[in-house]
């Protein structure tokens, strides 16, 4: 009986509510009935983004996350969803970076690209030649560096366009000036280090870029006295050499880790392969082979920084300490040099899948040596090709001859007598390949 008579009044009460109601409508509190969910953190990214409600109201009111992956596949590249969290880039992906690889090939393999879709992406862009007309990564060279407490002549660079307009950029990227060609930019480094552009302060990096990738930057006071100064590279003499004062790309005056101001070259790595110096006339064959090793070289450094280079702003310095790099007149002097390149590109030597260290000196004393470390494809040996015809090995070695890896007036000569490019790589440097790098 009680247990009835409650029923009873629970009914009663409810009725009451619900003729009570203007709209005749049954309802609870707001906050009980229409409590609100909370938003998931997918949810959350897209509102983040600013991606159009439209693409995911239907999936309200939790979005999960294949709901989410949904909403990315529908955007198809017009917008970009970003993750709530960035994942730390891998250097598989880093290096396609590095080499302007259409992202559209390897989107598919984030938020971690790894070495074997790094290695999916390389075959897929062989397949389309090499990367369809890419110049490779940009690489930076070091030509000279500038002494803050020199006489003001030595602290001016003269800069202009042998072909071509040029913008000089300050430190921000804010375009200070657009320059015609032939009309020559004076910029002087001031006593406190810091650049001065038409007799004003800019800060501690100055920049000219030529309008595009055809351009060519003169240095018009460049002086004719370039040489080492220091076995390890790390500082040398203010100039060019000799005439060689023409050079591809974008000028950057700036400081190291050290202080020190330079001035660098910054490029693609093709043409930096154009106007490496260490060459002079010989047979197509050769300019190919060593289109390869100079691009290897760089390759490497860039996949690893020189230790010498580390407080660099730099990779590679332009001296024989790296690679004597010359510059946009090694082109015009040895044209086969950038017609082999052209037919190489791209492509460097490997030792089980991973960049080679290509070392090379001009003659041997009848046999190379054992690099120092775990270099299987650097075992010295016999050298029937690069023997001196009548110096001692103390006298090579005097020169500068280390008689590692390959030997330069030995591939000479076996390209001369009909072996290809491949055939002396591989007499001096056993067990690599030839692959495309880019």
């Amino acid at each position: 009986m009680i247990k009835k008579k409650l029923i009873k009044r629970i009914f009663a009460t409810l009725l009451l509510a619900l003729l009570a109601t203007p709209s005749g409508v049954f309802y609870f509190a707001e906050n009980v009935a229409e409590a609100k969910t909370k938003p998931t953190k997918w949810q959350t990214m897209l509102e983040e983004n600013k991606v159009d409600q439209s693409l995911w109201a239907k999936y309200l009111p939790t979005i999960s996350r294949t709901e989410y992956n949904k909403v990315k596949m529908k955007l198809d590249g017009k917008t970009e969803v970003k993750a709530q969290k960035k994942s730390k880039k891998t250097k598989w992906q880093k290096m396609l970076e590095k080499n302007n690889v259409d992202q559209s090939l390897w989107r598919k393999y984030l938020p971690k690209v790894s070495r074997k879709e790094y290695l999916k992406v390389k075959k897929a862009l062989r397949s389309m030649g090499l990367g369809g007309g890419s110049l490779g990564p940009t690489i930076r060279i070091g030509l000279f560096s500038l002494n803050p407490n020199a006489d003001s002549s030595d602290r001016r660079v003269k800069v202009k366009t042998v072909a071509g307009s040029y913008t000089v950029k300050n430190l921000n990227g804010t375009v200070l000036a657009s320059v015609s060609a032939d009309t020559v930019t004076d910029i002087k480094l001031e006593k406190n280090k810091n650049f001065s552009f038409n007799d004003v302060e800019v800060g501690n990096k100055i920049r000219i870029e030529a309008a595009d990738t055809s351009g060519v930057i003169k240095i018009d006071n460049c002086k004719n006295d370039k040489y080492d100064t220091d076995a390890d590279g790390n500082r040398f003499a203010i100039g060019c050499y000799g005439d060689y004062d023409e050079f591809r790309g974008t000028l950057e005056l700036s400081q190291d880790d050290e202080g020190t101001p330079w001035v660098i070259d910054e490029l693609p790595l093709e043409q930096y392969t154009w106007g490496t110096g260490e060459i002079g006339d010989c047979v197509h064959e050769y300019y190919k082979l060593f289109s390869i090793v100079f691009r290897t070289y760089g390759y490497r450094n860039l996949e690893s920084k020189k230790s010498t280079h580390a407080k660099h702003n730099f990779d590679l310095s332009d001296t024989s300490s790296d690679q004597i790099y010359k510059g946009y007149k090694i082109e015009e002097n040895y044209p086969d040099m950038k017609r082999a390149a052209a037919e190489t590109r791209g492509q460097i030597v490997t030792y089980k899948g991973k960049t080679a260290l290509t070392p090379y000196c001009s003659w041997s004393d009848g046999r190379t040596r054992n690099f120092p470390g775990d270099y299987p494809y650097l075992k010295g040996g016999k050298d029937k090709y690069g023997k001196h015809p009548t110096k001692s090995t103390k006298e090579l070695k005097d020169e500068g001859n280390h008689m590692y890896g390959l030997v330069a007036n030995g591939a000479r000569k076996m390209v001369e007598k009909g072996k290809t490019y491949k055939q002396a790589i591989a007499y001096y440097l056993k067990g690599v390949d030839i692959t495309g790098a880019y």
